[in-house]
């Protein structure tokens, strides 16, 4: 097996590495066995060779790297976007991607080329080149402050230099490749577990059907697995339906069936209904909503602060319909976060921190980084989390690129929606009744 050069994992439960020779295997990401190899990269439409860097990003996109100039490829069409290629001017890693070290200083320049990328699943991005690797906010854009940083003493066993690639297909592990080697690393003990040499015996650990498909898309049946794999790592306990597993797979709760979370918690982060703050559940939850409710803590709790309880007013219940999504398990009205920050408690209110703000002339964001770094940090994560992984600019499959931004319109509703609406219109309405909270669903808003 030649020298893996990149690595990407896709929706479609595939996994990718890509060659120095301008080939490459395609593994599936469920059973963790190869499929394929020695696949050219032509069928890769758009891609010059096989990347320096390869990533996923979200929303139908990924980004492939090479020395200095970067492509992105769309998922459903299959092929690199139109604008990236001649005779359009090429887009480099300096233009598009902020914060890149730019060796200022006598450090190395990461804008002639990094060495490997990977989507950690929590709205991060990890670039690597060297002996150093920074990290990348999907919201914000750009590399978090405080980077780059050295491997060594940040990432517990792994190789300290010289990462050719790194692929994580969305479950509990993630493989970093280096010349014949790999690495096997743990997410949930943050460490590596596991190494060996790179031939023709090597192959993933099994990774639950959906575990890169955004929340919206999932069938019943993934929703189920991915829901069963949480369980099983420790990460939320349910309480009705009991879990049990059988020799031939999950047994209770079945596909499609609502389930009860008790604690009403994922991993160290509580969602605390503000309407009744001692409820100890989260009932009548959909199976694929309570997927999105774990990766939005995923992405939440990130990085600093340490959020430990996200706040709402509704899951499971809402109005009287029946058939709405409220009362159907699939929306939050999330209204506000608890943690702490640099050592101190911390709340930040949808209401009170947005929603009752004054709206200056001409402004239609209310919330701002120079005036409430930390609110505005925490908002916009939760926005750029619901347009990702819940309904954004249509129902399901119909979602199209761009996601919508802060001051637009879609499913997602939140104090400033569709601020140039004129009073009396449905927007309007929509914008005043979400003063409180940031609402996000998976599917039909009500079920006909």
């Amino acid at each position: 097996m030649t020298t893996v050069r990149s690595a990407v994992s896709w929706p479609n439960d595939k996994t990718y590495l890509f060659h120095a020779d301008d080939t490459y295997d395609r593994y599936d990401s469920v059973t963790g066995g190869l499929e394929e190899a020695g696949l050219p990269i032509s069928r890769w439409s758009g891609l010059p060779r096989s990347p320096d860097a390869f990533v996923w990003w979200g929303a139908g996109k990924a980004y492939a790297f090479t020395e200095d100039v970067y492509f992105r490829y769309d998922a459903v069409a299959d092929r690199v976007d139109p604008e990236y290629l001649v005779p359009d001017d090429p887009f480099t890693v300096a233009f598009g991607w902020a914060g890149m070290p730019d060796g200022s200083g006598g450090g190395t320049d990461w804008r002639t080329g990094v060495d490997a990328a990977v989507n950690w699943g929590n709205g991060k991005l990890y670039f690597f080149k060297g002996d150093s690797y920074v990290r990348y906010d999907i919201t914000a854009d750009r590399v978090d402050p405080g980077y780059p940083r050295t491997i060594a003493g940040n990432w517990t066993g792994l190789f300290t230099e010289g990462v050719d690639a790194v692929v994580h297909p969305g479950g509990r592990f993630a493989y970093f490749f280096r010349g014949e080697e790999f690495q096997r690393f743990d997410v949930d003990a943050d460490r590596v577990d596991a190494s060996g040499s790179l031939d023709a015996s090597f192959r993933l650990a099994p990774t639950p059907p959906g575990a890169l498909a955004p929340a919206r898309l999932l069938t019943a049946v993934q929703a189920n697995q991915l829901m069963a794999d949480l369980v099983r790592r420790g990460v939320l306990t349910l309480k009705s339906p009991a879990f049990v597993d059988g020799p031939a797979g999950i047994v209770s709760p079945k596909p499609g069936q609502r389930v009860v979370v008790s604690p009403p918690s994922f991993g160290t982060v509580r969602y605390t209904n503000q309407i009744a703050p001692a409820s100890a559940v989260i009932d009548n939850l959909d199976q694929s909503m309570l997927i999105a409710l774990y990766r939005l803590t995923r992405w939440i709790d990130s990085s600093a602060p340490d959020v430990t309880e996200l706040l709402h007013l509704g899951i499971g219940h809402g109005g009287p319909n029946l058939k709405d999504c409220h009362n159907q398990g699939r929306a939050l009205d999330l209204s506000g976060f608890a943690g702490q920050s640099d050592g101190a408690a911390f709340t930040r209110s949808v209401k009170k921190d947005w929603g009752n703000l004054p709206r200056p002339p001409g402004v239609k964001v209310r919330i701002s980084p120079a005036t409430d770094a930390l609110g505005y940090g925490l908002f916009t994560t939760a926005f750029r989390f619901a347009t990702f992984e819940c309904e954004a600019t249509a129902i399901g499959p119909a979602n199209k690129w761009p996601m919508p931004e802060l001051g637009g319109t879609g499913f997602v509703i939140y104090p400033d929606y569709a601020p140039d609406a004129p009073a009396g219109s449905a927007n309007a309405a929509l914008r005043q009744a979400h003063q409180d909270h940031v609402h996000m669903q998976v599917g039909v808003t009500v079920l006909p």
